[in-house]
């Protein structure tokens, strides 16, 4: 049986989000696997939950400011660990990350776009002592490893999304028809300039040939915004915001009643979960190709190479669809060979140990 290792996943733990997700549900998974993980993360603020997942299994404790990152994070008292992983970007966790000498190899997890944000960005740490960097995906690892000129070691795993093969019960999806002949379209996200829910709104001529409606589920302030212009467009019928969704069960089974999630961003993606997410379910989409998002491409799906493009995407897809092409069961054997619960842990888990042991 292979030797278990002693695991620290530096990334914030608590409230919603890519990072606390991931590093929830990589410590859930390592544990599992027989490995000793702890979790180090900021201290939440006073008006945010301490932790969606309480039964968690693994510890989580806090680091504090400055001088306690100059100590290697009191918290960690004389426990050595064979890996560590920052996950996000933040002097004190890289900082207390190099000063902890009790640490054997240091990864830093670039889970956003890879940009640069300055001159004074706490990433260009890692050339004070860093091992590795691990990179959400194929564009990222290139804009990340040529923004911070690294040469080291460098490999592509994805982010963990919410597992809704673990957490719900997902039925075959089948050959994706819309049932009226006209797709049903979902965004889930932010509501924010970037994420591209105002250009669906202002590009609704264009797409209506092919969507009947697109439901809005999310918060944001541009929401404001765009609700008085939906209504002077005469669209409150066809593009509907409904606020918060669900996870598990619940979000499986929304995920399952429309035909197609749209992505238009034009943002500094790194790997949107929300994607994998309606693999699981079977659910294709069509996004813009910005960051990570082309690793994700694939026959049942649709990326523009620029905004430009994404509403002939629609157009394309929307074709395939009634020509029977799109098979959401094969798109969920595609999410389960790639970029499961399972695969991903083992790829995390398997990169450990080349680190530690060589091999």
């Amino acid at each position: 049986m292979p030797e278990s290792l002693s695991i620290l996943l530096v990334g914030y733990a608590h409230g919603e989000g890519g990072v606390t997700t991931h590093t929830h549900w990589l410590a859930h998974g390592l544990t599992q696997r027989g490995h000793k993980v702890r979790v180090l993360s900021p201290v939440p603020p006073r008006d945010l939950p301490e932790s969606p997942w309480p039964d968690r299994g693994y510890a989580v404790d806090h680091y504090g400011g400055a001088k306690d990152m100059l100590r290697g994070f009191a918290a960690l008292g004389k426990d050595r660990f064979d890996v560590a992983v920052v996950a996000g970007t933040g002097w004190k966790a890289m900082g207390g990350v190099l000063a902890n000498r009790r640490i054997k190899r240091r990864i830093f997890f670039e889970v956003m776009s890879g940009d640069a944000m300055g001159k004074v960005d706490p990433r260009r740490l890692v050339h004070a002592g860093f091992d590795a960097i691990v990179s959400l995906a194929t564009a990222v690892q290139d804009k990340v490893c040529s923004e911070f000129h690294w040469r080291g070691k460098r490999t592509i795993i994805q982010a963990l999304p919410e597992p809704l093969e673990l957490l719900a019960t997902i039925p075959d999806r089948g050959v994706v028809a819309p049932a009226a002949g006209k797709i049903r379209a979902v965004y889930f996200g932010r509501i924010v300039p970037h994420k591209g829910v105002g250009f669906l709104v202002e590009q609704w001529a264009a797409l209506s040939p092919y969507l009947q409606s697109v439901d809005v589920y999310g918060t944001g302030d541009e929401r404001a915004v765009l609700e008085p212009r939906i209504a002077e467009l005469g669209l409150s019928d066809v593009i509907r915001f409904h606020g918060r969704y669900p996870d598990g069960q619940a979000y499986a089974d929304l995920l399952q009643q429309y035909d197609l999630l749209l992505l238009p961003t034009v943002g500094l993606e790194g790997g949107p979960l929300v994607l994998l997410e309606a693999m699981a379910c079977g659910t294709p989409f069509v996004a813009n190709g910005m960051g990570g998002v082309p690793d994700f491409d694939n026959q049942d799906c649709r990326v523009s190479k620029q905004i430009s493009g994404f509403v002939a995407e629609v157009a394309d897809i929307a074709g395939a669809m009634a020509a029977g092409q799109i098979d959401g069961s094969r798109l969920q054997r595609h999410y389960h060979d790639n970029f499961s619960y399972e695969v991903l842990v083992g790829k995390w888990e398997s990169y450990f140990r080349f680190l530690v042991n060589g091999k």
